[in-house]
């Protein structure tokens, strides 16, 4: 092997080392953004059962108001009946 053969070889082993080098800092930026996104889909799970929880809550009293308006209106519907009667005693009397 002749030297312009070697520094040919030096060459490309040099380009190697350097395309080695800017796949390994890829890796790396790319394992910080894969954290990050881990980190940032954790947070979403957490608030997607917050709000979940919420949203059961919501229903549950949401069931409890339409419940009491529903007791509403039969006390309302009684009070009626008796003012009613109430008022044919007072013309009766």
């Amino acid at each position: 092997m002749d030297f312009q053969q070697l520094d040919v070889l030096e060459d490309k082993i040099k380009k190697l080392l350097n395309m080695v080098k800017a796949l390994q800092s890829e890796k790396d930026h790319l394992a910080r953004k894969y954290e990050e996104s881990e980190r940032t889909i954790q947070k979403l799970k957490l608030d997607l059962d917050k709000w979940s929880t919420s949203a059961e809550e919501n229903e549950e009293l949401n069931d409890q108001i339409s419940e009491m308006k529903k007791e509403r209106e039969e006390v309302r519907g009684k009070i009626e009946r008796l003012i009613s009667h109430l008022e044919e005693l007072e013309a009766k009397v």
